[in-house]
């Protein structure tokens, strides 16, 4: 999955917009400086297949091209993703589940998904960006109930125990994306310091270990932990990571 190549991430562009609302009188220097595009960082893609449309952080994982229909392990579901019509910046994708005579749907704000069913057919989970450029992904677990879908997002839990390991130009949440179903009852997700240049040791991540239904982080992993425990399942845009920075860095960042 090739990441769009667009003028400004939405994410960034909205901050920096509210941004210059709440700021009168800073110089035409800084102003510029603020305006300046935030091309992505330069880093090898060594491990993408960039002749076809690939995943970014689940090596497993379903990419979405406009329609995509995935049946579930136990072949019981099928569960099919839906690109709705652009309402003037926003962007969503609907997510239906047919279970027998039963039909669910669910829309989630964004675009450029991967999606992974659970090893029990249960429930499926979800990595979105809303903003474009590599910024703005968020991870979703949806389970399949008696009366519909039910979403979990990931991404708030995920962001605080990754907290703020660098200063960004701008301040910028982390990535939070769904790297692989450990079992039916366990996640691993990452966070990611988003991989552009506003930000120092850009790509930078670390992996959690989360447990459902209870949404509780069992365990941490470094960068280079989650490379060496996990690296079959890790997607290009994690492979890829440089190590040096995050050596550096995270032996002595403490999470807030």
């Amino acid at each position: 999955m090739e990441r769009p190549r667009l003028e400004e991430p939405r994410l960034i562009r909205k901050m920096r917009e509210t941004k210059f609302l709440a700021v009168i009188g800073l110089s035409v220097l800084v102003i510029t400086g603020a305006l300046s595009i935030a091309a992505p960082a330069q880093q090898p893609r060594t491990s993408c297949d960039t002749t076809r449309e690939h995943t970014l952080y689940s090596w497993h994982a379903s990419v979405f091209s406009e329609t995509l229909k995935s049946k579930s392990p136990d072949g019981q579901k099928l569960l099919t993703m839906e690109r709705l019509p652009d309402r003037g910046d926003e962007s969503s994708i609907r997510y239906t589940v047919l279970a027998g005579d039963r039909r669910f749907s669910a829309d989630l704000p964004g675009f450029d998904s991967e999606v992974s069913w659970s090893p029990d057919s249960s429930a499926f989970a979800v990595t979105e960006t809303e903003g474009g450029g590599g910024i703005g992904y968020g991870a979703y677990i949806f389970r399949i109930g008696e009366h519909g879908l039910q979403k979990m997002n990931l991404s708030p839990l995920v962001v605080k125990a990754f907290g703020s390991p660098v200063k960004c130009e701008i301040p910028v949440p982390p990535n939070v994306a769904f790297i692989s179903w450990l079992d039916s009852h366990r996640v691993l997700v990452a966070a990611e310091t988003v991989p552009v240049s506003i930000c120092p040791c850009s790509g930078m991540f670390a992996a959690y270990e989360i447990r459902l239904p209870d949404a509780v982080i069992a365990r941490r992993y470094s960068q280079a932990e989650a490379k060496q425990r996990f690296w079959n399942i890790l997607g290009c845009e994690l492979r890829d990571t440089d190590d040096g920075c995050a050596a550096r860095l995270q032996g002595a960042h403490q999470p807030r």
